[in-house]
């Protein structure tokens, strides 16, 4: 009887110490749950006043704040590849590519990861100034995972590598990433390729060039414009006075981004002097040399506010410190501005460097 008393209490105090086992860790996994949803919170909240000083221009709260999450949450790859990125917009692009380069080699690297580091590690490349190995990364990075930033980023240093068949292989893939229209982007990769192989003196390249943006634009002004430059391109000096002609005549609103374009060309002064009555043809025989300035009524046509004005009454003025003065003024440079944002235009361009929209001209005031 003792010994089956015995059994029943040995059996007891086990399932006792198995419940309060079960209980403690139960309680141990609540606690543990609330704790890492604690610490979670605070590493939500306690970023926002790096977030604050980082929109007012410092970024050192950010960069503690990054480093303190990497040595919490190791694992995390994205942390330590946004440590990098500070590291080079503070100056140091080398120690960013060294930590970038270290995170490739890291086991499990998801390709969002992948990605990601490559992104970056192109970025500093490039500010490194090492643009082959830039775009190496960068299409490395496409290749792990195709991205609308990376695609913009590919882009951009293409065109300012001159590999504008590629950039607008990688623009078309961009529209159709981010569900853009088709054709955003590519007139300025088809003018931006214009320019530069006009420049570089490679006319047959700056035709071609031309022609798909002139297709593009169809019978647009612009359009006509660019008509006017690839028949200049060819050396068909006829046919780019009879385009001219016409140009003028359909887009009169057009005439001193036409005459500016001309200006600029090889055997544009001579289709200039083929025009007819353009409201701008008598200034721009001034500018070529063709009249000794304008007379009181042709100049009193002029606005005043322009340099173009000051610039032609210097033409006539008598020597002296207010001829001096004048010509000052009315540096060729100056003469003209892009239409769309005012910045200052100078040489054979066909489109504005500073807002990026395609040529329109008009004075430059002072």
């Amino acid at each position: 009887m003792i010994d089956l008393l015995s059994a029943h209490s040995n059996e007891t105090l086990v399932a006792a110490t198995l419940l309060v086992a079960l209980l403690l860790l139960l309680l141990r996994m609540l606690w543990s749950r609330r704790r890492i949803a604690l610490r979670i919170r605070y590493d939500m909240l306690s970023v926002l006043p790096a977030v604050e000083r980082c929109l007012e221009g410092s970024h050192d709260d950010l960069a503690r704040w990054l480093r303190r999450v990497a040595r919490r949450y190791p694992d995390e790859t994205r942390s330590l590849v946004l440590v990098g990125d500070l590291l080079r917009r503070e100056g140091g692009p080398l120690k960013a590519s060294f930590l970038h380069r270290t995170l490739l080699y890291r086991k499990r690297l998801s390709e969002a990861d992948r990605a990601s580091i490559l992104l970056a590690l192109g970025r500093d490349h490039r500010a490194l100034g090492d643009d082959e190995k830039a775009l190496a990364a960068l299409k490395q990075s496409l290749a792990a995972e195709k991205r609308l930033t990376t695609l913009r980023e590919l882009v951009d240093l293409e065109r300012e590598k001159g590999l504008f068949d590629d950039a607008l292989f990688h623009q078309r893939e961009a529209n159709g990433l981010s569900g853009a229209d088709r054709d955003e982007g590519l007139l300025g990769i088809m003018l931006a390729a214009a320019e530069r192989a006009f420049t570089e003196g490679r006319l047959d390249e700056a035709r071609r060039w031309g022609e798909m943006a002139a297709r593009r634009e169809g019978d647009a002004p612009f359009g006509r414009l660019l008509a006017v430059f690839n028949a200049l391109c060819a050396g068909d000096a006829a046919r780019a006075a009879e385009l001219a002609a016409a140009c003028l005549d359909r887009s009169p609103e057009e005439e001193v981004t036409l005459l500016y374009l001309l200006w600029h060309l090889p055997g544009g002064a001579a289709t200039i002097r083929s025009l007819k009555g353009g409201a701008w043809l008598a200034p721009f025989g001034a500018l070529l040399g063709d009249r000794k300035g304008l007379s009181p009524q042709e100049l009193a046509m002029v606005d005043k506010h322009t340099v173009l004005y000051y610039h032609l009454w210097a033409q006539g003025a008598p020597a002296g410190e207010a001829r001096d003065l004048a010509a000052a003024i009315g540096r060729r440079e100056r003469l003209f501005a892009c239409g769309a944002c005012g910045r200052p235009l100078a040489g054979p361009v066909l489109s504005c460097a500073g807002c990026g929209l395609p040529l329109t001209v008009k004075w430059g005031t002072i």
